[in-house]
């Protein structure tokens, strides 16, 4: 894994690495929970007691 700066950056890197013509390099962006908004942020953050609340039965 590398951080570019941008996807030509990235490209240009991919395009360096050694492949035989049968091999694929895949290109994928990640992205971390800073980069989202912060009502994204915020509704991320109640995920793990809305999944506990998932697994409960009805009326617990």
């Amino acid at each position: 894994m590398i951080q570019v700066k941008s996807r030509d950056e990235a490209i240009a890197w991919a395009s360096r690495c050694p492949a035989s013509a049968n091999e694929i390099i895949e290109i994928r962006q990640v992205q971390e929970m800073s980069d989202f908004p912060p009502d994204v942020q915020e509704a991320a953050a109640g995920l793990p007691e809305i999944q506990a609340q998932v697994g409960q039965p009805k009326g617990a």
